[in-house]
């Protein structure tokens, strides 16, 4: 690069010296044992660590700032979970906590329950984990819901004794399913595909059908 010596009044080259302010090295006690040719070599190829600094701590508030928000999709959707009648999903950082057993659950053993398969995949991961199976970063929320959607498709509703009355809520789906009907249909024709993918699982329901893999897309659809 060369610039205007205002001093002497012509062009001139940087300096190696120069170069290294540039890049933002302490350049007081700087002795250079190589020619200037290798100086402006090695200056070029550093990193200039005051502006990489910088962009570190940019990312590093990027990656705070998504953290947070992927924090709060959560929130909002175990609140949507609960209003459908769905089991919500655990965090990464509760899953030790959240498949625990409780104490309670040994008092109640005798007790004929119905276990839902996200319920029962955690119980096992847990069982693995305690049994030194398993390290601790098996315990995420994706092991546990590849673990329940394998269970659920493999023994439908996994059931011990007598099931209880169905968890799922039905009436809340087939509300919410047709809210987002309408929704599609005020688009006029822009809608039409919307309705068209939400029509088949609307039948299966007005005929009678009551599985699990329908509600999980009435689910997955109206969110």
């Amino acid at each position: 690069m060369k610039i205007l010596d205002t001093k002497r009044l012509r062009v001139r080259k940087l300096t190696p010296n120069e170069y290294g302010v540039l890049q933002a090295f302490k350049m007081d006690s700087w002795v250079q044992v190589v020619s200037d040719s290798q100086a402006y070599k090695q200056f070029g190829n550093a990193v200039t660590v005051s502006l990489f600094e910088a962009i570190a701590t940019n990312i590093k508030i990027a990656i705070l700032a998504a953290y947070e928000s992927e924090e709060l999709n959560m929130e909002n959707q175990t609140m949507e979970n609960k209003e459908i009648g769905m089991n919500p999903p655990i965090s990464e950082e509760e899953a030790p906590q959240a498949v625990a057993v409780e104490e309670a659950t040994e008092e109640k053993a005798q007790e004929v329950t119905n276990i839902l398969p996200y319920d029962l995949a955690a119980m096992i991961i847990k069982f693995l984990y305690d049994a030194g199976m398993i390290a601790r970063a098996c315990l995420t929320t994706k092991n546990t819901t590849t673990l329940a959607d394998h269970l659920e498709e493999n023994l439908d509703q996994v059931t011990i004794g007598n099931p209880k009355e169905d968890l799922r809520n039905w009436d809340k789906a087939r509300e919410e399913l047709e809210k987002v009907l309408d929704e599609y249909a005020s688009l006029g024709p822009a809608g039409m595909y919307g309705i068209k993918g939400l029509t088949p699982l609307k039948v299966r329901m007005d005929q009678g059908e009551r599985t699990p893999d329908l509600y999980n897309a009435i689910v997955a659809t109206v969110r």
